[in-house]
């Protein structure tokens, strides 16, 4: 199939007045998307007519706008964490102390629009930094560097009012404060260490000889109670005896003589009767048994 040329006479192009009416829809449409801005949740938006900060603030959801002149920046005001970088102070003893942190804030919804006219968005490292150094350099100074670490709590609470107070110029609004670490000098870290272990081996000792004391006690007590026990066996046999003793009469003795008397009479010469004495009959016979 021969190849056929297309002459440029023969295109089809949208007529002029079709051609202004599709360019002025678009213009439409631009300029009316441009009316229109979505601030999600959690933010507020800044208006600036052509540059200039608006007092106007936009609030969360759909808002209108100046198509052109006026643009429009979103501001978080959500709470959110700031890490503090690594600060060197020193102690009152001229001690050298490292401090890093974390701050939880959040911006005044009411004033974006002024914080952003004052200082802008990075307000992190303009305002909030600086002012955490300065609460550092001059609060840590004022306590020995024992104390410190047991006063944790009590600097946290003080660098809570002391940023407060600072920020609140700038519609910060410090919600909470952490240190995360605490360093000292490596000299004074391995004497604090040196000390501590000292202490454990004292404290062992200590329990060491609470335990032979009380092992000590135990065998005090054992021995007594042995003891106890053999005085209250010898008091009662004594007790026994004193009480046998008492049961034995001269009749008694007689009595057990003839029990134990065989029938034999004593042999003597001349004929004679013999005098038996009944009380050694038991103990001739006994005698003769054995």
């Amino acid at each position: 199939m021969p190849d056929r040329t297309v002459d440029i006479s023969e295109l089809k192009f949208p007529k002029p007045r079709n051609l202004g009416i599709i360019i002025v829809l678009l213009v439409i449409l631009i300029i009316g998307w441009g009316t229109f801005v979505i601030i999600p949740a959690g933010h507020r938006g800044v208006i600036l007519f052509w540059g200039s900060v608006e007092k106007r603030i936009m609030g969360e959801g759909l808002n209108f706008k100046v198509p052109i002149a006026e643009s429009v920046i979103k501001v978080d005001v959500k709470v959110q964490p700031h890490p503090f970088k690594q600060i060197d102070a020193s102690s009152k003893e001229y001690q050298m102390v490292n401090m890093t942190g974390m701050m939880n804030f959040h911006i005044d919804p009411a004033y974006v629009n002024d914080l952003y006219q004052k200082v802008g968005l990075d307000f992190a490292d303009k305002v909030i930094d600086p002012a955490f150094n300065d609460f550092v350099k001059e609060v840590v100074p004022t306590y020995p560097i024992g104390e410190i670490l047991p006063k944790r709590e009590e600097i946290r609470k003080r660098a809570m009012t002391k940023l407060g107070d600072n920020l609140s110029r700038y519609h910060i609004i410090v919600d909470d404060i952490y240190f995360a670490n605490i360093r000292f000098s490596s000299g004074y870290e391995g004497a604090v260490e040196a000390k501590q272990v000292a202490q454990q081996q004292v404290e062992t000792q200590k329990q060491v000889l609470a335990q032979r004391e009380i092992e000590a006690q135990q065998k005090v007590a054992t021995a007594k109670g042995e003891a106890e026990s053999i005085l209250v066996v010898a008091q009662g046999q004594a007790k026994a005896n004193d009480a046998l003793s008492r049961s034995i009469s001269p009749i008694l003795v007689q009595y057990k003589g003839i029990e134990k008397w065989n029938g034999i009479l004593p042999q003597v010469s001349g004929g004679a009767v013999p005098f038996v004495d009944v009380t050694k009959l038991g103990s001739s016979s006994s005698a003769k048994e054995k």
